[in-house]
Protein backbone atom coordinates (compact mmCIF):
# COMPACT_ATOMS: atom_id res chain seq x y z
CA UNK A 1 0.00 0.00 0.00
CA UNK A 2 1.44 3.40 -1.00
CA UNK A 3 2.08 6.30 1.36
CA UNK A 4 -0.75 8.30 -0.21
CA UNK A 5 -3.20 5.40 0.16
CA UNK A 6 -2.22 5.02 3.80
CA UNK A 7 -2.67 8.74 4.26
CA UNK A 8 -6.17 8.61 2.80
CA UNK A 9 -7.07 5.86 5.27
CA UNK A 10 -5.72 7.92 8.15
CA UNK A 11 -7.63 11.11 7.34
CA UNK A 12 -10.60 10.40 9.60
CA UNK A 13 -8.32 9.67 12.57
CA UNK A 14 -6.03 12.59 11.75
CA UNK A 15 -8.88 15.13 11.69
CA UNK A 16 -9.58 14.44 15.35
CA UNK A 17 -6.19 15.80 16.44
CA UNK A 18 -5.34 18.29 13.68
CA UNK A 19 -5.65 22.03 14.20
CA UNK A 20 -6.44 24.01 11.07
CA UNK A 21 -4.20 26.87 12.22
CA UNK A 22 -1.30 24.42 12.63
CA UNK A 23 -1.80 23.04 9.13
CA UNK A 24 -1.91 26.56 7.63
CA UNK A 25 1.31 27.48 9.43
CA UNK A 26 2.95 24.27 8.14
CA UNK A 27 1.84 25.02 4.56
CA UNK A 28 3.14 28.60 4.84
CA UNK A 29 6.52 27.43 6.15
CA UNK A 30 6.80 24.91 3.31
CA UNK A 31 5.94 27.47 0.62
CA UNK A 32 8.17 30.22 2.05
CA UNK A 33 10.88 27.72 3.05
CA UNK A 34 11.06 29.48 6.38
CA UNK A 35 9.38 28.65 9.66
CA UNK A 36 10.25 32.12 10.98
CA UNK A 37 8.47 33.93 8.13
CA UNK A 38 5.38 31.75 8.52
CA UNK A 39 5.43 32.36 12.28
CA UNK A 40 5.56 36.15 11.73
CA UNK A 41 2.69 35.99 9.25
CA UNK A 42 0.54 34.07 11.73
CA UNK A 43 1.65 36.30 14.64
CA UNK A 44 3.34 33.46 16.51
CA UNK A 45 6.70 33.10 18.24
CA UNK A 46 9.31 30.76 16.81
CA UNK A 47 8.77 28.28 19.65
CA UNK A 48 4.99 28.31 19.19
CA UNK A 49 5.42 27.72 15.44
CA UNK A 50 7.79 24.80 16.09
CA UNK A 51 5.26 23.27 18.46
CA UNK A 52 2.55 23.64 15.79
CA UNK A 53 4.67 21.80 13.22
CA UNK A 54 5.34 19.00 15.71
CA UNK A 55 1.59 18.68 16.31
CA UNK A 56 1.01 18.29 12.56
CA UNK A 57 3.68 15.59 12.37
CA UNK A 58 2.20 13.82 15.40
CA UNK A 59 -1.30 13.93 13.88
CA UNK A 60 -0.09 12.27 10.66
CA UNK A 61 2.38 10.04 12.45
CA UNK A 62 5.11 10.98 9.98
CA UNK A 63 8.27 13.10 9.86
CA UNK A 64 7.24 15.91 7.48
CA UNK A 65 10.23 18.27 7.74
CA UNK A 66 13.93 18.00 8.57
CA UNK A 67 13.84 20.58 11.40
CA UNK A 68 16.89 22.46 10.12
CA UNK A 69 17.42 25.87 11.72
CA UNK A 70 18.27 27.91 8.64
CA UNK A 71 15.75 26.56 6.14
CA UNK A 72 12.44 24.76 6.35
CA UNK A 73 12.87 21.60 4.26
CA UNK A 74 10.29 18.88 3.70
CA UNK A 75 10.99 15.19 3.94
CA UNK A 76 9.90 12.96 1.01
CA UNK A 77 6.72 12.21 2.99
CA UNK A 78 6.15 15.94 3.53
CA UNK A 79 6.60 16.64 -0.20
CA UNK A 80 3.97 14.02 -1.06
CA UNK A 81 1.53 15.23 1.58
CA UNK A 82 1.84 19.00 0.98
CA UNK A 83 -0.30 19.30 -2.21
CA UNK A 84 -3.00 17.11 -0.68
CA UNK A 85 -3.35 19.12 2.51
CA UNK A 86 -3.20 22.36 0.49
CA UNK A 87 -6.18 21.15 -1.54
CA UNK A 88 -7.92 20.00 1.64
CA UNK A 89 -7.52 23.44 3.27
CA UNK A 90 -8.68 25.13 0.06
CA UNK A 91 -11.84 23.00 -0.05
CA UNK A 92 -12.48 23.61 3.63
CA UNK A 93 -12.20 27.38 3.17
CA UNK A 94 -14.54 27.28 0.17
CA UNK A 95 -17.05 25.32 2.22
CA UNK A 96 -16.90 27.79 5.10
CA UNK A 97 -17.11 30.84 2.85
CA UNK A 98 -20.11 29.39 1.00
CA UNK A 99 -22.05 29.07 4.26
CA UNK A 100 -23.96 31.86 5.95
CA UNK A 101 -21.17 34.02 7.37
CA UNK A 102 -21.32 36.47 10.21
CA UNK A 103 -21.06 40.09 9.01
CA UNK A 104 -17.58 41.52 8.76
CA UNK A 105 -16.96 44.05 11.51
CA UNK A 106 -15.63 47.18 9.82
CA UNK A 107 -14.55 50.29 11.71
CA UNK A 108 -13.50 53.66 10.32
CA UNK A 109 -14.20 57.37 10.52
CA UNK A 110 -17.36 59.08 9.27
CA UNK A 111 -15.62 60.66 6.29
CA UNK A 112 -14.10 57.43 4.97
CA UNK A 113 -17.39 55.65 5.55
CA UNK A 114 -19.23 58.06 3.27
CA UNK A 115 -17.42 56.70 0.23
CA UNK A 116 -16.45 53.18 1.35
CA UNK A 117 -19.42 51.65 3.14
CA UNK A 118 -22.13 52.08 0.44
CA UNK A 119 -19.94 50.29 -2.09
CA UNK A 120 -19.11 47.44 0.29
CA UNK A 121 -22.72 46.60 1.08
CA UNK A 122 -23.11 44.97 -2.32
CA UNK A 123 -20.03 42.80 -1.68
CA UNK A 124 -20.22 41.77 1.96
CA UNK A 125 -22.44 41.74 4.99
CA UNK A 126 -21.07 44.59 7.08
CA UNK A 127 -21.42 45.50 10.72
CA UNK A 128 -20.15 49.08 10.63
CA UNK A 129 -19.08 51.32 13.47
CA UNK A 130 -17.66 54.86 13.53
CA UNK A 131 -14.39 55.01 15.46
CA UNK A 132 -11.41 57.33 15.65
CA UNK A 133 -8.34 55.81 13.93
CA UNK A 134 -6.55 55.06 17.21
CA UNK A 135 -9.67 53.39 18.61
CA UNK A 136 -10.18 51.49 15.34
CA UNK A 137 -6.60 50.22 15.54
CA UNK A 138 -7.13 49.11 19.13
CA UNK A 139 -10.32 47.31 18.11
CA UNK A 140 -8.36 45.29 15.53
CA UNK A 141 -5.68 44.37 18.07
CA UNK A 142 -8.33 43.26 20.58
CA UNK A 143 -10.19 41.27 17.89
CA UNK A 144 -13.25 43.48 18.40
CA UNK A 145 -13.25 44.34 14.68
CA UNK A 146 -12.18 42.48 11.55
CA UNK A 147 -10.94 45.35 9.39
CA UNK A 148 -10.31 49.09 9.83
CA UNK A 149 -9.83 51.86 7.26
CA UNK A 150 -7.32 54.49 8.35
CA UNK A 151 -4.81 57.00 7.07
CA UNK A 152 -1.15 56.08 6.80
CA UNK A 153 -0.15 58.59 9.48
CA UNK A 154 0.82 56.31 12.36
CA UNK A 155 2.94 53.18 12.92
CA UNK A 156 0.31 50.47 12.56
CA UNK A 157 2.29 47.65 14.21
CA UNK A 158 1.10 44.08 14.64
CA UNK A 159 -1.36 44.21 11.72
CA UNK A 160 -1.38 43.74 7.97
CA UNK A 161 -1.66 47.13 6.22
CA UNK A 162 -2.81 47.27 2.59
CA UNK A 163 -3.05 50.48 0.54
CA UNK A 164 -6.49 51.03 -0.99
CA UNK A 165 -6.20 54.66 -2.11
CA UNK A 166 -4.27 57.90 -1.92
CA UNK A 167 -4.76 61.63 -2.40
CA UNK A 168 -3.97 64.95 -0.75
CA UNK A 169 -5.14 67.49 1.83
CA UNK A 170 -5.67 71.17 0.97
CA UNK A 171 -7.52 74.27 2.13
CA UNK A 172 -10.92 74.45 0.41
CA UNK A 173 -13.82 76.88 0.07
CA UNK A 174 -17.17 77.06 -1.68
CA UNK A 175 -15.86 80.15 -3.49
CA UNK A 176 -13.40 79.71 -6.36
CA UNK A 177 -11.59 82.91 -5.37
CA UNK A 178 -11.94 82.92 -1.61
CA UNK A 179 -9.95 85.72 0.08
CA UNK A 180 -7.26 85.01 2.65
CA UNK A 181 -9.03 84.50 5.98
CA UNK A 182 -8.90 82.44 9.21
CA UNK A 183 -9.51 78.77 8.54
CA UNK A 184 -11.26 75.77 10.10
CA UNK A 185 -8.86 73.08 11.28
CA UNK A 186 -9.38 69.67 12.90
CA UNK A 187 -7.28 68.39 15.79
CA UNK A 188 -3.48 68.49 15.64
CA UNK A 189 -2.95 65.45 13.46
CA UNK A 190 0.14 64.92 11.33
CA UNK A 191 -1.39 66.59 8.27
CA UNK A 192 -2.48 69.64 10.27
CA UNK A 193 0.96 70.05 11.84
CA UNK A 194 2.51 69.88 8.35
CA UNK A 195 0.14 72.61 7.16
CA UNK A 196 1.05 74.83 10.12
CA UNK A 197 4.77 74.42 9.45
CA UNK A 198 4.40 75.10 5.72
CA UNK A 199 2.30 78.20 6.46
CA UNK A 200 4.92 79.59 8.81
CA UNK A 201 7.66 78.99 6.23
CA UNK A 202 5.69 80.78 3.49
CA UNK A 203 4.16 83.68 5.43
CA UNK A 204 6.48 84.04 8.43
CA UNK A 205 3.61 83.82 10.91
CA UNK A 206 1.22 81.27 12.39
CA UNK A 207 -1.77 80.20 10.31
CA UNK A 208 -4.92 82.13 11.37
CA UNK A 209 -7.38 79.65 12.88
CA UNK A 210 -11.04 80.56 13.21
CA UNK A 211 -12.14 77.34 14.90
CA UNK A 212 -11.08 73.79 15.71
CA UNK A 213 -13.64 71.26 14.44
CA UNK A 214 -13.11 67.62 15.50
CA UNK A 215 -14.50 66.11 12.28
CA UNK A 216 -13.45 66.35 8.63
CA UNK A 217 -17.04 65.67 7.59
CA UNK A 218 -18.38 68.52 9.71
CA UNK A 219 -15.78 70.91 8.28
CA UNK A 220 -16.84 69.91 4.76
CA UNK A 221 -20.51 70.48 5.57
CA UNK A 222 -19.78 73.92 7.04
CA UNK A 223 -17.67 74.97 4.06
CA UNK A 224 -20.34 73.80 1.62
CA UNK A 225 -23.01 75.95 3.28
CA UNK A 226 -20.97 79.06 4.18
CA UNK A 227 -18.01 81.16 3.00
CA UNK A 228 -15.65 79.42 5.47
CA UNK A 229 -12.33 77.87 4.43
CA UNK A 230 -11.42 74.45 5.82
CA UNK A 231 -8.56 71.95 5.66
CA UNK A 232 -9.90 68.77 4.01
CA UNK A 233 -9.00 65.58 2.13
CA UNK A 234 -9.60 65.94 -1.59
CA UNK A 235 -12.31 63.29 -1.72
CA UNK A 236 -14.56 65.24 0.64
CA UNK A 237 -13.85 68.48 -1.23
CA UNK A 238 -14.95 66.87 -4.49
CA UNK A 239 -18.03 65.35 -2.84
CA UNK A 240 -19.13 68.79 -1.58
CA UNK A 241 -17.99 70.64 -4.75
CA UNK A 242 -15.41 72.77 -2.95
CA UNK A 243 -12.47 74.56 -4.52
CA UNK A 244 -8.84 74.83 -3.35
CA UNK A 245 -7.91 78.36 -2.29
CA UNK A 246 -5.16 80.20 -4.18
CA UNK A 247 -3.18 81.31 -1.13
CA UNK A 248 -2.38 78.02 0.58
CA UNK A 249 1.28 76.95 0.91
CA UNK A 250 1.09 73.49 -0.73
CA UNK A 251 -0.81 70.20 -0.79
CA UNK A 252 -0.17 67.33 1.63
CA UNK A 253 -0.37 63.74 0.30
CA UNK A 254 -1.81 60.80 2.19
CA UNK A 255 -2.56 57.10 1.73
CA UNK A 256 -5.66 55.19 2.81
CA UNK A 257 -4.94 51.80 4.39
CA UNK A 258 -7.01 48.78 5.27
CA UNK A 259 -5.57 47.22 8.42
CA UNK A 260 -6.44 43.77 9.73
CA UNK A 261 -5.00 40.61 11.30
CA UNK A 262 -4.27 37.35 9.49
CA UNK A 263 -7.78 35.90 9.81
CA UNK A 264 -10.36 36.20 6.98
CA UNK A 265 -7.57 36.81 4.43
CA UNK A 266 -9.39 35.22 1.50
CA UNK A 267 -12.69 36.80 2.50
CA UNK A 268 -11.03 40.22 2.41
CA UNK A 269 -9.74 39.91 -1.16
CA UNK A 270 -12.97 40.88 -2.92
CA UNK A 271 -13.64 43.59 -0.35
CA UNK A 272 -10.17 45.14 -0.83
CA UNK A 273 -10.57 44.97 -4.59
CA UNK A 274 -13.86 46.86 -4.33
CA UNK A 275 -12.31 49.49 -2.05
CA UNK A 276 -9.45 50.11 -4.48
CA UNK A 277 -11.97 50.46 -7.28
CA UNK A 278 -14.01 52.99 -5.28
CA UNK A 279 -11.05 55.16 -4.39
CA UNK A 280 -9.44 54.93 -7.81
CA UNK A 281 -12.67 55.24 -9.76
CA UNK A 282 -13.84 58.54 -8.33
CA UNK A 283 -13.58 61.15 -11.05
CA UNK A 284 -11.01 63.93 -10.89
CA UNK A 285 -12.09 67.49 -11.63
CA UNK A 286 -9.96 70.33 -12.98
CA UNK A 287 -9.44 73.08 -10.42
CA UNK A 288 -6.23 73.20 -8.36
CA UNK A 289 -3.60 75.65 -7.24
CA UNK A 290 -0.62 73.32 -6.94
CA UNK A 291 0.22 73.29 -10.65
CA UNK A 292 -1.18 69.82 -11.30
CA UNK A 293 -4.55 71.15 -12.40
CA UNK A 294 -6.33 68.19 -10.84
CA UNK A 295 -8.32 67.56 -7.72
CA UNK A 296 -9.01 63.86 -7.32
CA UNK A 297 -12.01 62.50 -5.52
CA UNK A 298 -10.50 59.04 -5.50
CA UNK A 299 -8.92 58.94 -2.07
CA UNK A 300 -10.41 59.78 1.23
CA UNK A 301 -10.35 60.66 4.67
CA UNK A 302 -11.47 61.96 7.94
CA UNK A 303 -9.96 61.28 11.31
Amino acid sequence: MSFIEKTDMQIETTLKSLRIADVELFIGAALMKSLGKSANYHHLSQSAASAAVRRVETAFGLPLCTHEKRQFCLTPEGQLLLPRIEEWIKQLRSLVISQELAPLRLVTTHAIAQIAVPALLSVEKIDFKHLRPDHAYAAILRSEADIALVLDNAPWKGVIATEIGKGSFQLYSKKKKAPLQPVLLPEDQMEVLSLQQAWTQKYGSEIPVKSRIPSWSLIANICASSPEVGFLPDFLAAKFQLHPVKWQPKVFPYRVLAIYRGAHQERFEKLLEELRSVFKGSQCRRDSTDGSGRVCAGSTIDL
